[in-house]
């Protein structure tokens, strides 16, 4: 019977439990307590984790205004944007994501020019790397991007833009 309430108390010790008086002597092994305190000083980081870029898109395109000479009208047209965006991830990790996407503008024009505006869905993925150098993982990124600007009939557009997604670590991480 000494065994079981030796038991019995070991564990009524390690959840803190109050031991009845004629409880036999406690004696925790070294073994667990060194492991409790192992697992906890190296806690694993996450597999994902939320990021984001900023910087400058661009590109160029054709305006088509439909207004006579020396008349208003509506133009329109679509404007290839690209952009080389840097990326800061978990722990470190960092790498530069292109992102890409068509902007499809319209608006009303006068002799040929005027302002127009659109949106546009940008997407990208690419790789982060660690501070060491190794690959840590991969990102992918998309947002949306609002123009509106002064365009003739050739739209050159630079547009600062901030756009969001996930990192995720390679599993040898």
């Amino acid at each position: 019977m000494t065994n079981i309430m030796a038991a019995a108390a070991l564990i009524a010790s390690q959840i803190g439990a109050p031991l009845a008086v004629d409880a036999p002597p406690v004696a925790v092994p070294v073994a667990t307590a060194a492991l409790s305190v192992g697992a906890a000083a190296a806690p694993k980081a996450s597999a994902s984790s939320y990021v984001s870029a900023s910087g400058m898109l661009s590109g160029n395109g054709y305006m088509h205004c439909s207004a006579p000479r020396n008349g208003s009208g509506w133009m329109s047209g679509s404007v290839s944007l690209t952009g080389q965006l840097p990326v800061s991830g978990p722990d470190g990790s960092h790498g530069t994501i292109p992102v890409s996407g068509y902007v499809f503008l319209s608006g009303s024009c006068q002799n040929g020019s005027g302002y127009a505006s659109g949106s546009a869905s940008v997407t990208g993925s690419g790789t982060l790397y660690g501070r060491d150098g190794r690959r840590a993982g991969t990102v992918s990124l998309d947002g949306t991007v609002f123009v509106n600007q002064y365009v003739s009939q050739f739209a050159w557009i630079n547009q600062y833009a901030t756009v969001s997604g996930y990192f995720r670590a390679d599993p040898s991480n």
